[in-house]
């Protein structure tokens, strides 16, 4: 089955379109493949501060939680992939694939090392960091006077 078939055009002027529709795929493909290319060299990131944790959101569709190393380094949070190259397909469009990549977070004091999860569910890998009891935002309380 054929998916995209470009056939020979009849005239000048469909040869005209037919040039210029390929200079328009050529120039998106290669653009959507530099697009592509940084994109997986860095995963997208959210961090989310909540009450007593933080939460680290990496796009990262595509992969196996086996793919994913997350490891604390000193005062550093690094998350890493080693994926061996796919194999070259004879693409027409390719904006995206699985690839290796690292990113590092620095960790303040506030957080606990020693209690780090994390999570892949639909493409987003999560790491929940604890905030160490003394970084935790007390509420006010008032303080009688005798």
């Amino acid at each position: 089955m054929t998916l995209l078939s470009i056939a020979r055009p009849r005239s000048a002027y469909e040869s005209e379109r037919r040039n210029e529709y390929n200079e328009f795929l050529n120039r998106y493909s290669s653009e959507g493949s530099k697009y592509a290319r940084n994109c997986q060299k860095f995963p997208a990131v959210n961090i989310i501060e909540q009450a007593k944790t933080y939460l680290v959101q990496m796009a990262v569709p595509g992969y196996s939680k086996a793919d994913f190393s997350v490891n604390i380094e000193k005062d550093l949070l690094v998350v890493s992939t080693n994926i061996d190259v796919e194999k070259e397909e004879n693409y027409i469009v390719n904006e995206f694939s699985k690839c290796s990549f690292e990113r590092s977070f620095s960790l303040g004091k506030s957080i606990d090392t020693s209690k780090v999860d994390a999570s892949y569910r639909d493409g987003i890998l999560t790491i929940t960091l604890s905030k160490r009891e003394e970084a935790i935002e007390k509420p006010p309380r008032t303080i009688s006077v005798s």
